[in-house]
C-alpha cells in the first residue's frame, strides 16, 4: 500500500540493545584477577539490567504501536506517538549509542556483512541529512526501516533488497537510506505520524520541501505488497510517475532562486567592477596630475636655477670685462714709448695672439718682461683675464708674477724674439 503525507519534526530517542554477561568469564582467565571479578560484578549487572530494560522499552513500544494502529482511533495514536518519544528522550534510552552517523555506519556494515556488497548504496548518515542530500540532488529518499527481529526481514532483505533489478533501479532513481529501528534514529523515523509504520519489511520515498527542512512522505509500503522483486519495482516505478512532478518543481524554485542569487551576484559584481573602474580611473588622473605638477615644479626649478646661472655668468662676465677694461686702461698709461728699430739695446718682440694675430713691438734698452705684459694688456683684442708667454724654441713659459721683474736680455730675448700669447682660463 502506497501513501502520501508530512513528517514532523518532533522526536525522541529510543534505543534497542542487548547485553550479556560475557565479560565474567574474561575476568576468571588470571586468577590473579579473580578479587577485580568479584568487584566488577554488580557493575555488570547493573549494566545487564539496563541493557535489558532499553531492549523490553524498545519493542514494547513498537509493538504497542503495531497493535495501536489496528485497534485505536488515529486521533489517540498520534498523542500515544507523540507521548512514547518524549519518555524515550527523558529517560535517556539511547545515550550510550553512536551518532546518527555511527548508525548508520553500523547498518551498512552489518548489511553488508549479512546480504553481500549488492545492495542500495545506504547513506552513511542520519536519515535528516540523508533527505538533505536528496534534495541538492533533485531526487526522492529512498528508505528501509530494518526491523531485524521481524520473521520475513530476511528473506525480504535476499531476495528483494539484493535483487540485480531492484538495486539498480534504486541507485540510478534514489538517494538509499536504511535504519534499524531497534536504533534511536530509524525508531524518531518509524514512529513519525504519517510514516504508519505498523508492518514490516517497510520502505517509504521522502521528499525534502526546499524553501524548509519539512520532510514529505511521498509514498510508503510495508508486508507482503512488497514481497516480490517486480512488486516493489512496480510501487517504485508508479510512485515516480505519479509524484515525479514534486522533484521538477523543486528543481524550477531551487534553480529560479539560484538564477536569481546569481543575477543579483553578477549585477553587484558588475556595480563593483564600476566602482573599481571609476576608482583607478580617478587613481590615474590623480597620478596624472600630480606628475603634471612635479614636472611643472621641476621644469620652473630648472629655468629658475638656468636663470640664476645666466645672470651670475653674465655677472662674472661683466666683471671679467671691466677687470680687462681697467687692467687695459692701467697697461696703457703705464706703456713705455716704442723704441726705435735697430736701436742699441732694444728688443724687438714679435706676439702671437689666440686668434692668429701677430703683432710686433720694439722694447728700450733696459726693459723689463713686465713691458711686454703691459703691452698685451693695452691690446683691444686681449679679452681675457689670465694668460702667460712662451717661447717655442727652446720651449719657455713665461709667468707675470715669476718673470715680469726681469729684464729682457736677462731673459735672452733681445734683440728680437717671438712669443705666444696663451690664455690660462
Amino acid at each position: 500500500m502506497m501513501s502520501r503525507g508530512v513528517v514532523g519534526s518532533g522526536g525522541g530517542a529510543a534505543v534497542a540493545a542487548t547485553g550479556g554477561a560475557a565479560a565474567a568469564g574474561t575476568a576468571l582467565v588470571a586468577p590473579l584477577s579473580l578479587l577485580s571479578f568479584f568487584l566488577r560484578v554488580p557493575l555488570l549487572a547493573l549494566g545487564f539490567g539496563f541493557r535489558m530494560m532499553r531492549f523490553t522499552v524498545i519493542n514494547g513500544v513498537h509493538a504497542a504501536a503495531i497493535v495501536g494502529d489496528r485497534v485505536l482511533p488515529a486521533r489517540v495514536m498520534r498523542a500515544a506517538r507523540s507521548v512514547a518519544a518524549v519518555i524515550a528522550a527523558g529517560t535517556g534510552v539511547g545515550r550510550e549509542e553512536p551518532d546518527p552517523t555511527g548508525q548508520a555506519t553500523n547498518f551498512v556494515a552489518a548489511f553488508k556483512a549479512a546480504y553481500g556488497d549488492r545492495h542500495p548504496r545506504w547513506q552513511e548518515s542520519g536519515w535528516r541529512v540523508a533527505c538533505q542530500q536528496a534534495r541538492r540532488e533533485f531526487k526522492f529518499l529512498f528508505v528501509y526501516l530494518h526491523s531485524p527481529e521481524h520473521e520475513d526481514t530476511d528473506v525480504f532483505c535476499r531476495t528483494v533488497l539484493t535483487c540485480p533489478d531492484v538495486v539498480d533501479y534504486i541507485n540510478a532513481n534514489f538517494v538509499s537510506w536504511g535504519g534499524d529501528v531497534t536504533a534511536s534514529d530509524a525508531f524518531v523515523l518509524s514512529q513519525q505520524t504519517q510514516m504508519a509504520a505498523t508492518r514490516f519489511p517497510y520502505v517509504a520515498l521522502l521528499s525534502m520541501a526546499p524553501a524548509d527542512n519539512r520532510v514529505q512522505l511521498v509514498a510508503s509500503a510495508s508486508g507482503p505488497s512488497i514481497e516480490d522483486p517486480q512488486l516493489l519495482l512496480t510501487l517504485l516505478r508508479g510512485a515516480v510517475a505519479n509524484f515525479g512532478a514534486l522533484l521538477a518543481v523543486q528543481r524550477a524554485d531551487i534553480e529560479e532562486r539560484e538564477h536569481a542569487r546569481r543575477l543579483v551576484e553578477e549585477q553587484d559584481a558588475e556595480y563593483e567592477a564600476s566602482l573599481a573602474a571609476d576608482r583607478r580611473r580617478e587613481a590615474e588622473r590623480a597620478e596624472e596630475r600630480r606628475r603634471q605638477e612635479e614636472e611643472e615644479q621641476r621644469r620652473a626649478e630648472e629655468e629658475r636655477r638656468a636663470r640664476e646661472a645666466a645672470a651670475a655668468e653674465a655677472a662674472r662676465l661683466a666683471d671679467a670685462a671691466a677687470a680687462v677694461e681697467r687692467r687695459r686702461q692701467g697697461a696703457r698709461a703705464a706703456l713705455l714709448p716704442e723704441a726705435p728699430a735697430g736701436s742699441e739695446g732694444s728688443a724687438a718682440i714679435r706676439l702671437r695672439l689666440p686668434d692668429g694675430t701677430n703683432i710686433a713691438r720694439c722694447f728700450p734698452k733696459g726693459a723689463t718682461l713686465q713691458a711686454v705684459f703691459d703691452f698685451v694688456d693695452s691690446l683691444d683684442a686681449t679679452s681675457y683675464t689670465r694668460y702667460h708667454l712662451a717661447a717655442s724654441y727652446p720651449r719657455r713659459v713665461f709667468l707675470r708674477a715669476a718673470h715680469g721683474p726681469a729684464s729682457l736680455q736677462e731673459l735672452q730675448l733681445i734683440p728680437q724674439a717671438a712669443l705666444f700669447v696663451q690664455p690660462d682660463e
